[in-house]
């Protein structure tokens, strides 16, 4: 009687913080123009601190494919190794959100140049060029944008995890049911020990 007590209330307030924002999603647009701060990617898997809508940036983060490539004084050098062409891209988001995460190309500005965008997991987008044509050269570069369809979706930064696979993450969500269901575990062997003493 006491755990549905406790359960109870914690469900309501689960789904009650679900639906609170419902037109405030966040969203990775690859394509655009401008740029609020520019990375090397040096690796198939690099993790980034990048800055959102919310914190400021309107332009987007640009990215220079440098994957095999020797970096000179902050640039990429082409003569330098065997660069690596990349037709597939997963923007992991590593930093918790609201909202439901979407994935676009840019519809003005800078095209993207991979050609297909769609949601991999909940927590991460896949840009990839099917026909193998429009794929990023070795220093060839790229933007992404981390919008809000509305607003306070986002945090100002975020990490994200660039890789070619997939990383799992776990939702806030799955974690709030992961520990509501363990506090009702050991509140329940809790009062079970306690009746036996009694008894």
């Amino acid at each position: 009687m006491k755990i549905t007590r406790l359960l109870l209330p914690a469900c309501i307030l689960l789904v009650a913080a679900s639906t609170a924002f419902p037109d405030s999603d966040p969203k990775i647009v690859m394509g655009g123009h401008g740029s609020c701060q520019s990375f090397l990617e040096t690796s198939l898997t690099q993790t980034f601190h990048v800055e959102t809508e919310t914190g400021g940036c309107m332009g987007g983060v640009d990215f220079t494919n440098c994957i095999g490539l020797e970096v000179i004084e902050g640039t990429c050098s082409p003569t330098s190794g065997d660069g690596r062409t990349l037709d597939l891209l997963v923007v992991n988001v590593d930093t918790p959100f609201m909202g439901q995460l979407s994935c676009a190309l840019a519809t003005t500005g800078i095209p993207s140049p991979l050609n297909t965008a769609f949601l991999s997991s909940p927590t991460s987008c896949t840009f990839e060029d099917e026909t193998k044509i429009e794929s990023i050269p070795p220093v060839g570069g790229y933007n992404l944008n981390f919008l809000n369809d509305s607003s306070g979706s986002w945090p100002s930064f975020i990490d994200i995890t660039l890789a070619q696979t997939v990383i799992p993450t776990p939702e806030p969500a799955s974690m709030l049911f992961l520990g509501v269901g363990l506090v009702g575990l050991l509140l329940g062997s809790k009062s079970r020990g306690l009746r036996r003493q009694a008894g």
